[in-house]
């Protein structure tokens, strides 16, 4: 399956430093925009404090993370599909607006652990959604 990951998925798997997020990432196709990194920039220090990890194990396992995630440029989302995502997440959370609009443009499911966004977006006419419990049930059946 083919989706887009938001933050939160990329913090949950970082801090649980749990290795079932590779596992997905693994037998999905997992797509983010480039924002992600200046997010992971940002919380760095923050994240690694969180983690159960020791830094030089968390860096290792960012590194197995990321091998499994295709990253997609911002310039490589239409406008059309920016505008969209912006009108849908502009008072919701502005900072969602990258993640919905590179599901707009792939046409693939938005993964978020994020209920209240869930659940605005709905409201919205958003429903492009799978979970990551709906994820580690394939996981679990193969």
């Amino acid at each position: 399956m083919k989706i887009v990951v938001d933050s939160n998925i990329i913090f949950s798997a970082l801090i649980s430093g749990k290795e079932i997020y590779v596992d997905i990432f693994k037998i999905n196709d997992v797509f983010i925009p480039d924002i992600v990194f200046s997010e992971l920039n940002k919380y760095e220090a923050r994240l690694i404090k969180k983690t159960k990890l020791k830094k030089n194990e968390f860096k290792t396992f960012v590194q197995m993370l990321f091998e499994e995630i295709t990253v997609i440029p911002k310039f490589a989302i239409s406008p059309e599909n920016w505008q969209m995502a912006y009108n849908i997440c502009n008072k919701i959370d502005e900072k969602d607006t990258p993640f919905v609009a590179l599901s707009l443009e792939l046409k693939i499911p938005l993964c978020t652990n994020d209920k209240t966004l869930y659940e605005k977006l709905k409201e919205k006419g958003f429903d492009n959604f799978v979970t990551v419990e709906e994820l580690m049930k394939l996981i679990r059946d193969q």
